[in-house]
């Protein structure tokens, strides 16, 4: 898995060293994650504007996108990690219930 950053340079670098870590976490024992792509935006102009974070990653033929804002960039990263793992792990169950439920049809065909 790729990891590619932009426009996130106000990121803290240890801010960006735990979100590695979760998303190495998160592609550990699976191959479905292939590359992620975390883009940081301000929303407004203004000094206090809100901060965007988006998450993108290919994975296997599906794109996962979840994107959350704050006034803390720190905070709108991992908001957007949270999302982000919530949206990896339900596409995962989805694939696991279509093999199981596959199985089973097959089964049941040969049998009948």
């Amino acid at each position: 898995m790729e990891i590619h950053w932009t426009n996130l340079d106000s990121l803290d670098e240890r801010d960006r060293q735990d979100a590695e870590e979760r998303f190495r976490r998160l592609a550990e024992s699976h191959n479905d994650l292939i590359d992620l792509r975390i883009t940081g935006k301000k929303n407004g102009r203004e000094p206090h504007a809100s901060e965007e974070v988006r998450i993108a990653c290919q994975a296997r033929g599906r794109e996962i996108v979840a994107a959350r804002s704050s006034h803390q960039v720190g905070k709108a990263l991992h908001d957007a990690i949270e999302a982000f793992e919530g949206e990896v792990w339900r596409l995962r169950e989805r694939r696991r219930q279509r093999r199981g439920g596959r199985g089973r049809a097959e089964s049941q065909s040969e049998t009948g």
